[in-house]
């Protein structure tokens, strides 16, 4: 029988809904723009959204709670 491995675990920073990794969306900083990570292989701090929060980052406190998980200041763009 083939052994199954360990499945990595994030948490939505919105509903804070536990997921397998793959299943969510990671947002990252990159030269002062905040950007969707595609392959979830960029360097630095992320924040993972699932598929049915991800429509609320135009929502004032969703967009707080992003900047807050990425550390980041205000005056960051969201380039998407």
């Amino acid at each position: 029988m083939p052994k199954k491995g360990h499945i990595p675990e994030r948490t939505c920073i919105v509903c804070k809904k536990k997921l397998p990794k793959k299943e969510l969306l990671r947002l990252c900083v990159r030269e002062n723009q905040i950007i969707l990570d595609k392959f979830q292989k960029e360097g630095g701090r992320g924040a993972y959204f699932c598929v049915e929060c991800f429509p609320k980052i135009k929502n004032l406190k969703v967009r707080r709670k992003l900047f807050r998980a990425l550390r980041a200041k205000n005056n960051v763009n969201i380039v998407l």
